[in-house]
């Protein structure tokens, strides 16, 4: 998709008001009445013809819309025990119509044939707006005893016309809007239903946020006596036949130098030989600090409200050895690079202060090889898990089934990734899950010794946790279902995100969203459609993106919003980047493929001032679509100062104090205000309007007073 031609296409109207006509910043925004059937719209823009010419096989003239209240209603997913009326529009000529429903509580094998009946003409009339000699329209209500229990379920359609049969399914995108007619129900795709705990809320204060991803070694230092020092400090490395070593950290004395990428290739006969000495490092991953912290993090705190964030997402913030500290060391201690708990049970003062929640992230699927539970390198006293494995007759540790072991191998222990330095924690063993979770002393919750890690931190005042790698084959519905329990007995409206790549309803089999595990999840669905759509087929490295046009974006986003409960839908933490993805400016500014370049070029690669100037206006619009979607923006730090970079570890640079793209930054500030002022943006229902070429609108807005969710004030109005 060449973007730069159809520019000013997509940027010649209004955006983010209620009633949207295209993708840009507003200067207003309103509530408005709607009609009564918000969501009577297709989910393409061209107009609803039933009849095709008159050659065509009669089973091509059935027609369902799946994001049309005429033919299914509610909308999209529904709460345990919430009837739904399936409407199917045939020719008058067919004689009997099914809804066959499939996946009945969770079993694949289980199916009902609902019988629909005719609806009457005068009905179909008032339904359809339009005469009824021709058509027949067929209505089923799906009995709510195949409602009761959180799941998804199927569903396509039987008609017969006289003794030919003919199915009718989805149209191939999976679970939403226009379906396909076949004689046989092999090639039809089943639309699909969510139905999700009718128990399920999710917190009014995350889902009227406004998030800020902060990697903390690299977002400000505040407190340079607790620096890292690499004359007394070691992290792991590997020596050159790839084992796993100690080596002492790296530190940058110069705060806007890039991090160390060891994917840089030194040739002592290059060229840049001295250059890509620099930037490759000691050769080891995550070994290079920068020295921010905690602190840091508390003198940005007006910085940070003045774009209009009330949510800080912190990546790990425990002890551990490496720069990102997924690999952790100690769940109940604050790494002394970043501080004390004394600085965080600050920062937690001074967000509250301002009216601000501090989110953590949870690593459960793993800890670090150098921590106080496996301990390998033997840097703490007690008997971690690598001293049993190493002499089990002699040594004893509390830790040793925490782990999943595979003697024999290399390592003998199962890790994340191939990641030897993450050994991967045995979920089912209940001692471990007693540890996460379990244990709970009501009568002293901020006791570290008598509380489970995710109790002790949101009782000390924490808002909630951002669950890594939470989709991962050694977690189950069951667990999380606990550690939901958990989190929400000490704080009811404490957040819960999960990390999900995929989609969380239907996540390889599993629904991850039924109201009784996470409350929503990191959004990288949004984040591949806004990249396919805005800047067309990219490969970063992860993930291959492929280019769509209007029609094709508005299908995928009416999906997500078809599939998601809405508790969750409104919560989603809809982001452009990551620390885990390549800056979203950089994508824009059009950098090449990260497969096409090497890792030098990639450190190297600066946008041309036509590339720079098209990649801010393409920001721009990017970010008014996410302000103004269903669902709550996250900034990834820097994205708003114009921070660019490819994946890890360029992506992980430090935010350019005194060098950052004011112009950028008040844009962000301007839409933060925007967006926090205008409860539409935040609880408003959304109804997809135009969506063809390269344009595409929408509207959000409130009806009576009521959010999306149906909550009069003060929910619907933040």
């Amino acid at each position: 998709m060449k973007f730069s031609s159809k520019l000013t296409r997509r940027s010649s109207a209004v955006a983010l008001s209620a009633v949207v006509a295209l993708l840009t910043v507003p200067t207003t925004a309103y509530n408005v009445q709607a009609d009564s059937h918000p969501s009577q719209s297709h989910g393409t823009s061209g107009a609803h013809t039933a009849a095709k010419h008159d050659a065509s096989p009669w089973y091509d003239n059935l027609y369902h819309d799946s994001w049309s209240t005429i033919y299914r209603t509610p909308f999209g997913a529904v709460p345990t025990g919430q009837a739904v009326t399936l409407r199917l529009e045939t020719p008058s000529s067919v004689t009997s119509a099914y809804a066959q429903l499939t996946d009945i509580g969770n079993n694949y094998s289980a199916t009902a044939n609902l019988p629909m009946h005719k609806i009457a003409p005068q009905s179909v009339k008032t339904l359809l707006g339009k005469d009824h000699a021709s058509f027949t329209l067929w209505e089923v209500v799906v009995p709510t005893k195949y409602l009761q229990s959180p799941e998804v379920l199927y569903y396509q359609f039987e008609v017969k016309k006289g003794n030919q049969v003919a199915y009718y399914g989805n149209n191939g995108n999976g679970y939403g809007g226009v379906g396909q007619a076949s004689p046989s129900s092999d090639s039809l795709i089943s639309y699909k239903i969510t139905v999700y705990a009718k128990s399920f809320t999710t917190p009014a204060w995350l889902r009227h946020g406004l998030i800020y991803e902060i990697f903390p070694d690299r977002f400000y230092n505040g407190n340079k006596k607790n620096d890292e020092n690499p004359t007394t400090q070691k992290t792991i490395g590997y020596t050159s036949s790839g084992q796993e070593t100690l080596v002492p950290i790296q530190f940058h004395k110069n705060w806007n130098s890039l991090p160390y990428d060891p994917n840089v290739q030194v040739d002592p006969g290059s060229k840049n030989y001295k250059q890509e000495l620099a930037l490759q490092g000691n050769g080891s991953w995550s070994t290079d600090f920068f020295g921010g912290d905690l602190q840091g993090i508390i003198d940005k705190l007006n910085y940070l409200r003045g774009l209009g964030v009330n949510t800080l997402y912190l990546t790990p913030i425990f002890t551990a050895p490496s720069n990102h500290k997924y690999d952790t060391g100690n769940f109940f201690q604050i790494d002394p690079g970043f501080g004390t708990l004394k600085t965080f049970k600050e920062l937690l003062i001074q967000a509250k202060a301002r009216g601000m929640h501090v989110i953590l992230d949870g690593v459960f699927e793993d800890t670090g090889s150098d921590s106080v539970y496996f301990n390998k390198f033997g840097a703490y006293k007690s008997a971690g898990a690598w001293q049993q494995f190493q002499n089990p007759k002699r040594v004893k540790s509390p830790y040793y089934n925490w782990y999943l072991w595979n003697p024999g191998g290399i390592p003998p222990y199962q890790d994340w990734g191939g990641a030897d330095t993450l050994p991967l924690t045995n979920t089912a063993d209940k001692s471990w899950q007693q540890f996460v979770y379990g244990k709970y002393d009501p009568a002293a919750p901020q006791n570290p010794a008598k509380n489970s890690v995710a109790r002790y931190w949101v009782s000390l005042g924490t808002s909630g946790w951002r669950l890594d790698s939470a989709n991962n084959s050694n977690f189950t519905i069951a667990w999380w279902s606990a550690f939901r329990k958990a989190v929400k007995q000490i704080d009811p409206q404490a957040a819960i995100i999960g990390e999900d790549w995929n989609d969380p309803t239907n996540d390889n089999g599993t629904d991850w969203l039924t109201g009784t595990t996470w409350d929503s999840t990191m959004n990288y669905t949004f984040r591949n459609d806004v990249i396919s759509f805005f800047r067309g087929s990219y490969q970063d490295g992860s993930v291959q993106n492929y280019s769509m046009n209007a029609a094709q974006f508005g299908n995928s986003l009416m999906q997500m919003y078809e599939a998601y409960p809405k508790p969750a839908m409104f919560a989603m933490m809809n982001l452009l980047g990551s620390h885990d993805t390549e800056r979203i400016l950089t994508i824009l500014e059009g950098a090449p493929d990260a497969t096409s370049i090497s890792a030098l070029q990639q450190a190297l690669w600066k946008p041309t001032p036509a590339q720079l100037a098209l990649g801010i206006k393409k920001m721009e619009l990017v970010t008014a679509f996410q302000y103004g979607f269903v669902g709550v923006p996250m900034i990834y730090y820097g994205d708003e100062a114009g921070m660019i970079g490819y994946k890890d570890p360029l992506s992980r640079a430090t935010y350019p104090w005194g060098h950052a793209n004011q112009a950028l930054v008040a844009y962000f500030q301007m839409l933060g205000q925007i967006r926090n002022t205008h409860p539409v943006l935040q609880s408003g229902n959304f109804k997809q309007l135009y969506a063809n070429g390269e344009t595409y609108a929408y509207a959000r807005y409130i009806n009576d007073d009521r959010s999306a969710l149906g909550n009069k004030a003060p929910d619907a109005f933040g």
